[in-house]
C-alpha cells in the first residue's frame, strides 16, 4: 500500500529490509515513553526481532515526510496475540470484521504536528475501503492524554484490562461502516 496523506505524508508498505526504520521510529518513542511518561510497557514487549515478525505477518505501514522516516503503524485483521477471549467479548460485535491497529508510533521531535492523528484516520479508511466494520485497539489507561486523543477522534472506551500493577490497558473501538 503506497499512499499520499495530507501534510506531505508519505505512506509506504514496510518490507523486510525496513526493519530498521520501523524499529528506529519504534525504538525512540519507547524511549521517549519510558523518559517522559515513566511507562516501561514498549520497552519490556518491542524489540526489533518482534518488530521483524510483524513487517512478515501484519500490514506493517512507515511514513514519510521530507525524504525521512516520522512514523509507523501496524494494521491487521486478527487480534493482538496477547488479547483473551475476556478482552474480546468487550467490543461491540465481538465476531465482526474488524482492523486491529498496533504500535502507532510517531517520532518525538515530529510529535503534535497531526501525523498521528492522519495515521489513525487512514486506519478508519482502510477498514472503510475493504468493508470492514471496525477499527479497534488498545492504549494505556494512564497515559490520559493518550486515551482523549482517541477519544477526540471517535473512538469509544469498550473494556479494560490489566497486566500487573500500574499496567491499565482501555480497549477501543470506532465503528466507520
Amino acid at each position: 500500500m503506497d499512499s499520499e496523506l495530507e501534510g506531505g505524508l508519505k505512506v509506504i508498505r514496510a518490507a523486510d529490509a525496513d526493519v530498521d526504520k520501523v524499529w528506529g521510529v519504534v525504538k525512540s518513542c519507547s524511549d521517549w515513553l519510558l523518559g517522559e511518561k515513566k511507562l516501561d510497557h514498549w520497552s519490556k514487549y518491542y524489540t526489533r526481532e518482534i518488530i521483524e515478525k510483524k513487517i512478515k505477518k501484519q500490514e506493517v505501514l512507515l511514513v514519510y515526510q521530507g525524504g525521512g522516516v516520522v512514523g509507523t503503524i501496524t494494521l491487521d485483521t486478527n487480534p493482538v496475540d496477547y488479547y483473551t477471549e475476556e478482552n474480546l467479548s468487550h467490543f461491540s460485535d465481538p465476531s465482526a470484521k474488524a482492523i486491529y491497529v498496533s504500535v502507532v508510533a510517531v517520532n518525538p521531535e515530529v510529535q503534535g504536528r497531526g501525523i498521528a492523528s492522519r495515521l489513525m484516520k487512514l486506519a478508519d479508511d482502510v477498514a472503510k475501503s475493504r468493508g470492514i466494520d471496525y477499527v479497534r485497539f488498545d492504549c494505556r489507561a494512564e497515559y490520559t492524554d493518550l486515551a482523549n486523543f482517541y477519544q477526540k477522534r471517535g473512538y469509544a472506551k469498550v473494556g479494560s484490562f490489566s497486566e500487573g500493577e500500574d499496567q491499565n490497558y482501555l480497549l477501543m473501538e470506532k465503528k466507520v461502516i
